[in-house]
């Protein structure tokens, strides 16, 4: 049986409370190990179908088709699911996503005792997205079908993400603009519960290509990423623990890839004092690539492990 916060009871508890909802702030965290080892500055690098829901039009920018997969383990004994395809052919793009968030077996309570029994928190996105390289910048969009439940309550909702991606300098540059999460739901008992939506630019680059001494078969590559995000909505006290950053904040990336086959890489997120940095690794053969990224939380609640797996064709 799950050990549920104190506050949790007390917000279950409260019909005025649980009709505000917990918020969906799991569409405002990464699905996969690769965005989270970077802090999620990924507004203008392609991740394969996750990109969905950070900026669709790098769909079209990815040099194959390719399944992804991704599972974190978050806090408070959260678990977030992810499963996605994107069809690469020509400049277009056409990707479908799943990803949901939650967990089950809470002890319910309306006074100190024994349980009233027992209740789950999901949230579920479903999408689909289009993107087309016009080649000298890529346009893309999203739709998410939602849908949470929290206790008894249930509420469906939709979604619309936007974005526009370029690269430059032999791709050594890359470029990105989005707009995520833009939509709303249903009343949650009695009110909706509102979406992240955040407005996003972002740049990556190729900073340094070198080759260790004696070790001509060993290149790296040093790769910067840095996101501005906007949010649009606010949204506070939302997942579990309070960590939504207020107003506008930067996510900053750093990665060291070696011979394209190992990949180190680390994020720090500023104006966050709860998750303000992450670490990642990645192991990359011609078909399958393996990741995994480690997020320490400041709080107290634990440290976030995810893995995620990307097949290409």
């Amino acid at each position: 049986m799950k050990t549920i916060f104190f506050n949790l009871f007390l917000f279950i508890s409260s019909s005025t409370l649980l009709a505000q909802g917990s918020g969906f702030e799991m569409l405002s965290i990464s699905p996969t190990p690769y965005s989270l080892s970077k802090a999620e500055a990924t507004t203008s690098i392609s991740e394969g179908s996750a990109s969905i829901f950070s900026n669709p039009a790098l769909l079209s920018l990815n040099d194959y088709s390719s399944i992804d997969l991704g599972y974190s383990f978050w806090i408070a004994n959260v678990n977030n699911i992810f499963g996605g395809v994107n069809f690469k052919k020509g400049q277009r793009a056409v990707a479908f996503s799943f990803y949901t968030s939650g967990a089950d077996d809470y002890e319910a309570r309306n006074n100190p005792g024994p349980p009233n029994g027992e209740f789950s928190i999901q949230y579920i996105s479903i999408s689909a997205a289009y993107a087309y390289d016009f080649k000298y910048f890529a346009l893309g969009g999203a739709i998410q079908y939602l849908n949470e439940e929290n206790f008894t309550y249930q509420a469906n909702g939709y979604a619309f993400n936007f974005g526009m991606a370029s690269e430059l300098f032999n791709d050594k540059v890359r470029l990105g603009a989005s707009v995520t999460n833009l939509g709303e739901m249903e009343k949650l008992n009695i009110n909706s519960t509102p979406l992240p939506t955040n407005f996003k630019v972002g740049t990556s680059a190729d900073v340094l290509n070198f080759t260790p001494p004696k070790n001509d078969d060993l290149p790296v590559l040093v790769t910067a990423y840095a996101d501005y995000v906007y949010p649009l909505v606010e949204t506070e006290d939302k997942d579990y623990a309070d960590y939504t950053v207020p107003g506008s904040y930067f996510n900053l990336g750093l990665s060291f890839n070696v011979a394209d086959i190992l990949e180190i890489s680390g994020g720090y997120k500023t104006q966050n004092n709860v998750r303000p940095v992450s670490f990642g690794a990645a192991f990359t053969t011609d078909e399958i690539t393996f990741n995994y990224a480690l997020v320490p939380f400041n709080t107290g609640y634990g440290t976030v492990h995810s893995i995620g797996i990307q097949y290409k064709f």
